[in-house]
């Protein structure tokens, strides 16, 4: 399904607001499985989403069981003498807090269905000035490099003979804790490259810029734009109501 770059950047603003307004893990169900089936509708391979949520499995388990012990609760499932630790509440919570982040992720996905040129071209179109639209872009792209660098240490720690599988959880959190440094360290430096070859195309050189092309939208994206903002303030009215 062809769209406007904005349609789609207006339905990420959309699904990630009532992500973050949503409370109850029934809801936040049910907006990731649309998130879902519009990635379906734009061809995005959902496997894709997979491999970016493995390295966070662990983080998103740890928010899950800190959000069920801390948050306070009636109906207990858990308790250590006459301390509550686990309630049917604070696995609620733990659960609304995973979904928000599946949810989030999901509607991010949207933005790999078009190129990084279009998303600048939008937002230009949209008068936000050149430098915050190449700023936000930039910033965009360097997040799966984020994620490589992260998979490139850990396969040379594994290279090295380190097995993570046995590494107790303690080891295994002070070695991430490590791993920081070498991963933001070899991202700042490709974030150098980035600024001489900028500076070496004359970057901001003139105050005006000129493009190849011009973004149109179709009678299409005026619907699509149209409608999820009719039902996205709709949803979050009843919800607030």
């Amino acid at each position: 399904m062809l769209l406007d770059p904005r349609s789609k950047m207006i339905m990420v603003i959309c699904i990630s607001s009532l992500a973050l307004i949503y409370n109850t893990p029934a809801r936040l169900l049910q907006l990731l499985l649309v998130t879902l089936v519009l990635l379906f509708i734009f061809s995005f391979n959902l496997r894709v989403i997979a491999g970016y949520l493995k390295p966070f499995i662990f983080l998103m388990f740890f928010l899950f069981v800190v959000q069920s012990i801390f948050s306070p609760g009636d109906r207990v499932i858990l308790s250590l003498g006459p301390v509550s630790l686990i309630s049917i509440e604070g696995v609620l919570a733990g659960a609304t807090v995973v979904l928000r982040l599946l949810v989030i992720t999901a509607a991010a996905m949207l933005f790999t269905t078009f190129s990084s040129r279009d998303f600048i071209l939008g937002l230009v179109q949209w008068k936000v000035p050149y430098e915050i639209a190449f700023m936000v872009s930039t910033a965009l792209r360097f997040l799966p490099l984020f994620r490589d660098e992260l998979k490139n240490v850990l396969t040379a720690i594994q290279l090295r003979g380190v097995d993570l599988k046995k590494v107790p959880w303690r080891k295994k959190m002070v070695m991430y804790r490590r791993l920081t440094f070498p991963v933001v360290y070899r991202n700042m430096l490709k974030a150098e490259q980035l600024a001489i070859a900028m500076e070496a195309r004359a970057f901001r050189a003139y105050p005006q810029r000129t493009y190849l092309r011009q973004l149109n939208l179709q009678r299409v994206d005026y619907v699509v734009i149209l409608v999820s903002l009719l039902v996205t303030f709709i949803l979050i009215m009843r919800y607030i109501g």
